[in-house]
C-alpha cells in the first residue's frame, strides 16, 4: 500500500545521487548537476562539460542525463520510495542550459522495492563499460531469454531495442560507422577535446583513465570500429585503416570480433526523447550487468548528424536510434576492470 507523499531527506538524496553518478556518460564527463529543495530533486545539465565538438547539439549530453535520472530512479526504489519524475521545461532547440531542470523527482509514497527493482539497484556499482574483445562462438552467444530482457528494458522505459542482426543492417552499420570514426579521428578539434578528457592521473574525478581506454582499438579486427581514443595522443595518420593489421607483417592479427549490435531508440526525437532514450540504455546496460554480460557504445556514427539519420534510413526504422551498443559475454580469464572516476557528492548536489 502506498502512503502519503514523502520528503526527500539530505540523506536520502546524498545516497541517491551517489548512485546515479555512476550512470555512464560520453567521455565520461558526469555533464550534470542536482539540487534538493523542498519541492523535491532536480536534475540539470552542466553545459561546462559540453562537448563542443563530438557533442555540439547536446543529444550526448542529453543521453548521459537520462542514464543518471533512470539510476537515480532505481535508487529512490531500493530505499523503499515511490519515485514520480516529471521534465522540463526543456529547450527545443539548441544544447541544454543550466537555467532549468531537465527532470524533478519527488516521492509520491514508502513501497518495498520488489526483488526486480532491488536487483537493478545493486547492479548499478558493478556495472562497467567493456571494450575489451568478448566471448566468441556458442561461449558467447546470447539466449533467447537475454535478447527478451534487454528489449524489455528498453520499452519499460517507453523506449524501444533493436538488435541488428540481418546481414545488409550490419555491412551498412560496419560502413557508416567506420566512416564516422575516419571523419572524427582526422579531425584535430576532436583530437584536442579528446585530449582533455584524458586522465593520467590516478586522483581525477572525471574523463578517461589511461588504463581503462589506453589502446582500445590496438591490434583489433573487428566488424565495428571501436572508438580510438588514443587519437588523442596526436597521431592521427593511420588510424582506422589499419587498425588490427600487425606493422611489418608480424603475427597473425587477431580474429575478427562479431559482437551483439543492440540499437536504443525512441520515436521521436525532442530533447525529453534523448532523455528516454538515456533512460533506456541505463536499464539495458544494468539488465545486461544483471545477466553477466557486457556492452559499451559505438557513438560515433551517432556523433554526426548526417551519418545519424543515413544510419536511421538505412535500418528502416521509424524512429531514432539514440545509442548504438555492442553487446556479448566477458571473457572471464580477463582481469577485472578498474572502476572510471566519479566526481563526489558534494560537488554535483546543492541542498536549498
Amino acid at each position: 500500500m502506498v502512503d502519503t507523499v514523502v520528503r526527500l531527506t539530505e540523506q536520502d538524496a546524498r545516497a541517491i545521487v551517489e548512485l546515479a553518478a555512476l550512470a555512464p556518460s560520453i567521455h565520461n564527463t558526469q555533464p550534470w548537476r542536482w539540487r534538493l529543495d523542498g519541492t523535491g530533486l532536480h536534475l540539470f545539465a552542466d553545459p561546462e562539460r559540453l562537448l563542443q565538438v563530438a557533442d555540439h547539439e547536446g543529444r550526448q549530453l542529453l543521453i548521459s542525463c537520462g542514464a543518471a535520472l533512470a539510476f537515480a530512479r532505481f535508487a529512490v526504489r531500493s530505499r523503499g520510495l515511490v519515485p514520480e519524475v516529471t521534465y522540463g521545461p526543456l529547450e527545443e532547440t539548441g544544447p541544454p542550459t543550466a537555467r532549468d531542470p531537465l527532470a524533478t523527482i519527488t516521492v509520491t509514497g514508502r513501497q518495498p522495492a520488489t526483488a526486480a527493482e532491488t536487483d537493478l539497484a545493486q547492479a548499478i556499482a558493478v556495472r562497467h563499460t567493456d571494450r575489451r574483445p568478448f566471448l566468441a562462438g556458442e561461449r558467447g552467444r546470447l539466449g533467447p531469454d537475454d535478447v527478451s530482457a534487454l528489449r524489455r528494458a528498453a520499452e519499460t522505459e517507453a523506449a524501444w531495442a533493436w538488435f541488428v542482426e540481418d546481414t545488409d543492417s550490419r555491412i551498412t552499420a560496419s560502413v557508416l560507422l567506420s566512416r564516422a570514426d575516419w571523419q572524427e579521428t582526422h579531425d584535430p578539434a576532436y583530437a584536442e577535446e579528446l585530449l582533455r578528457w584524458r586522465r593520467d592521473s590516478t586522483t581525477a574525478a572525471d574523463g578517461l583513465p589511461a588504463e581503462v581506454v589506453g589502446g582500445v582499438a590496438e591490434s583489433r579486427q573487428s566488424e565495428f570500429v571501436l572508438r580510438d581514443f588514443d587519437v588523442a595522443r596526436g597521431d592521427t595518420s593511420s588510424v582506422a585503416p589499419s587498425r588490427g593489421t600487425p606493422a611489418g607483417g608480424g603475427a597473425a592479427p587477431a580474429p575478427v570480433e562479431h559482437p551483439v549490435l543492440l540499437a536504443v531508440g525512441t520515436d521521436s526525437d525532442r530533447p525529453v526523447d534523448r532523455l528516454l532514450g538515456g533512460a533506456a540504455t541505463g536499464r539495458v546496460l544494468l539488465t545486461a550487468t544483471e545477466r553477466g554480460l557486457a556492452a559499451s557504445p559505438l557513438g560515433q556514427v551517432l556523433d554526426l548528424p548526417a551519418l545519424r539519420e543515413q544510419l536511421r534510413a538505412s535500418f528502416g526504422l521509424a524512429g531514432h536510434v539514440q545509442m548504438l551498443l555492442r553487446v556479448g559475454r566477458p571473457d572471464p580469464d580477463l582481469p577485472p576492470l578498474a572502476a572510471t572516476p566519479r566526481r563526489p557528492v558534494d560537488e554535483i548536489l546543492d541542498v536549498a
